[in-house]
């Protein structure tokens, strides 16, 4: 019964894509256009072999949805501030570009699930003290990432002579194996796999505010919301996401555009 239930959704979600497809924007849809901007490392930047193309972790959950819905994938690049409106105004069919989900934006778009948290969290190595507050952090030899959240909330807490830039999420897990540092703060999705994969490294939320983010369609777009849901969720189980977590936002050190 189960699997004829799933058998059941998942035949209701690919006719519910059909039908998108087939209306598009403004007719029968010959590419998925995403909207980003190519300047987020490492979620969109430019790589690959010559150099120029748009690459990084979101553009691979927007390859993954482009191949469910079986159309190529248009990447248009633009100005950050202009994907919401471009995509209100039907110029792209989405917009994936480590945007976070907020009420306020939720009046301009719909998102989908959360497919990355952003949240800021704290690896320390296990079995030490376990800070209970941000406070408990002042003073402390803190790691994260130039650039990064996570960079900006160590300033806060310590010295800038006790903050340590690194270039990745590893290399910060790698100096507090090496006791180079009493703390890292970085995004949750990459610090709970790092913590996953090294019992000798404990994640501890501090209280940071919380910040997911989500793909952006244009309001009311329920089929083309649903595909993608269903596409995050797939990846999710089939451990796409984690390697992508793990080879563009744990190891990957932060390029520059």
């Amino acid at each position: 019964m189960k699997k004829l239930l799933l058998g059941l959704l998942a035949a209701a979600v690919l006719a519910a894509v059909s039908v998108w497809i087939l209306k598009g924007a403004g007719g029968a849809a010959k590419h998925l256009v995403v909207g980003t901007r190519a300047g987020l490392p490492p979620f969109e930047m430019r790589g690959g072999e010559d150099g120029n193309t748009v690459v990084g972790f979101d553009v691979e959950i927007a390859k993954a949805i482009s191949d469910h819905l079986g159309l190529p994938l248009k990447i248009e690049e633009m100005e950050y501030d202009r994907l919401l409106p471009a995509l209100v105004e039907g110029k792209v069919d989405l917009v994936l570009a480590a945007l976070p989900i907020s009420e306020e934006r939720r009046r301009q778009v719909d998102f989908s699930a959360p497919y990355y948290q952003a949240t800021q969290v704290v690896l320390i190595l296990a079995g030490g003290p376990v800070p209970q507050s941000k406070d408990e952090l002042k003073g402390v030899r803190i790691g994260a990432q130039a650039g990064a959240a996570g960079f900006a909330a160590a300033e806060e807490l310590t010295s800038a002579d006790k903050i340590r830039a690194v270039p990745s999420p590893m290399a910060a897990a790698v100096d507090l194996m090496n006791s180079q540092l009493d703390a890292a703060i970085l995004d949750e999705e990459p610090a709970a796999l790092l913590a996953k994969r090294h019992p000798e490294l404990m994640l501890v939320r501090p209280g940071y505010d919380e910040e997911r983010y989500g793909v952006a369609v244009r309001k009311g777009d329920a089929d083309l919301l649903a595909g993608v849901n269903q596409v995050l969720a797939a990846i999710s189980a089939d451990g796409r996401l984690e390697r992508f977590v793990d080879e563009w936002v744990v190891r990957a050190a932060a390029s520059k555009e």
